[in-house]
């Protein structure tokens, strides 16, 4: 038994002794598998890095072959770009800037937004009513966009989610003599939707009654004012002591003026009150839009990008 004991002893011994051991050497393996993890991750961006540079200089090597025919694309790009605007009839681009009070900015540009389907689907007798125009003058108009404005102060840009909200109106028309009434046509048009002028005759007569409370309450203090002024004193006995006991007098002067601004603030914020205000009309210009320079240089690249894909093409289909 003795033997068994001190065997048993030994084991547990030898077994205590190892679990450090154990533990260093998990914690060896863990760092070596970290260690294997980013040296693998490093391996692979080199390889990324290596495999781009090997593309670049491939790529280098066709453009430096056939620089020749690649300038040729580009300088036929370029030719086609500026024929092309010179074939392109030459029209006016100007904006507005218009300031929405009652309904949201949202709705509005939507309304005008339908005017462009109008233009996109050559409906010009609906587009005509709609905006109160001879079709003669419509079909010049073949542009329509708003979108909202976001306002920036102190050059941060900041989202404005109550009144005064602004809305930018895009135009493009063929005859530049068009662009003056055509900013009218459009708040008229804004004006006379049925939403909107259900809106408009609600705040209206919302503002109407703040007006009708304030002249009333004016009255009232009024009245109050004269009472008082116009009240004589009164002679009250204590026992055989005659007393005459006199009321102070009180103003509303100051009250009065302060409900008088009041009401002026809403009576010229009444008389402002519309749907839309126009903050910035349109701008007629002189000359059209000279998109010349762009055309150019949209279309060099163009031909450039598609004769490259040519020739890589060709070179790749050499090799299969």
């Amino acid at each position: 038994m003795s033997i068994f004991f001190v065997s048993l002893q030994s084991q547990n011994t030898i077994t205590m002794s190892e679990q450090p051991n154990i533990q260093q050497n998990s914690e060896i393996d863990l760092l070596d598998v970290t260690g294997k993890i980013f040296s693998g991750i490093g391996k692979g961006i080199k390889n990324l890095f290596s495999w781009f540079k090997h593309v670049m200089q491939a790529f280098s090597r066709l453009a430096l072959k056939y620089w020749w025919i690649l300038l040729i694309a580009t300088i036929l790009g370029g030719v086609f770009g500026y024929f092309k605007e010179k074939m392109t009839k030459p029209y006016f681009e100007t904006e507005m800037l218009v300031e929405a009070n009652i309904v949201s900015r949202i709705q509005i540009a939507n309304r005008i937004n339908n005017l462009q389907r109008m233009i996109s689907d050559g409906n010009n007798i609906a587009l005509a009513q709609q905006l109160s125009l001879p079709a003669s003058d419509v079909k010049h108009i073949f542009f329509i966009k708003a979108d909202v404005v976001e306002i920036k102060v102190e050059g941060n840009a900041t989202r404005v989610e109550q009144n005064p909200q602004f809305i930018r109106v895009r135009v493009r028309v063929w005859e530049n003599e068009r662009i003056g009434q055509l900013a009218r046509a459009i708040v008229d048009f804004i004006e006379n939707d049925a939403f909107i002028a259900e809106q408009t005759a609600l705040v209206r007569r919302e503002s109407l009654s703040q007006q009708e409370a304030v002249e009333l309450e004016i009255q009232q203090l009024m009245l109050f004012q004269k009472k008082n002024i116009e009240k004589s004193p009164q002679v009250m006995t204590a026992g055989n002591t005659p007393l005459m006991v006199q009321y102070e007098e009180r103003t509303y002067t100051n009250e009065i003026l302060e409900l008088r601004s009041q009401l002026a603030r809403l009576q010229r914020d009444f008389d402002l009150l519309r749907p839309i205000r126009i903050v910035q009309p349109f701008t007629p210009f002189d000359n059209p839009v000279d998109k010349r320079l762009k055309n150019i240089l949209f279309f060099a690249c163009m031909f450039l990008a598609l004769c490259y894909f040519l020739l890589l093409f060709r070179e790749g289909w050499k090799r299969v």
